[in-house]
């Protein structure tokens, strides 16, 4: 089953100005509900969600049940009170029928910090990933 393909992505905004989702994209599998992978969430539902200071976002996403494939897909967390200017890429890949899995964090922008801990690149479920992300001077 494709659901032991899964991935949380827990985005916290730990500083006191405003981040945002951005060009949330699956590739393969789906987005679910906290605690319920038959409850499939749109895109829609995370695009343009803005986290404020103190916030957190969870991003549930799987592989699709009975078929041979697992959770592929992509964001942008950006900064709203900068033109939507990008704070950084996040891509992640954890597919069926492979031990090995990919969660990168790219690119840079040098008005905030941000950390990721508690991927799993071998085998199973990338698991549960935190990233606290903190506007400097704000």
């Amino acid at each position: 089953m494709a659901y032991a393909q899964w991935v949380t992505i827990i985005i916290h905004n730990v500083g006191n100005g405003k981040c945002k989702i951005k060009n949330l994209g699956l590739s393969w599998g789906k987005l679910y509900a906290d605690g319920n992978k038959d409850q499939e969430l749109s895109t829609s539902q995370f695009n343009n969600k803005v986290i404020g200071p103190d916030e957190k976002v969870q991003i549930n996403s799987c592989g699709r049940s009975d078929a041979a494939s697992g959770t592929e897909g992509s964001f942008d967390l950006v900064d709203p009170d900068d033109g939507d200017r990008t704070i950084r890429h996040f891509y992640w890949d954890c597919p069926w029928g492979s031990k090995s899995n990919t969660w990168t964090v790219s690119g840079s922008n040098s008005k905030w910090m941000v950390e990721h801990q508690g991927a799993n690149y071998y085998g199973g479920g990338i698991g549960t990933v935190t990233v606290d992300a903190l506007k400097k001077g704000a």
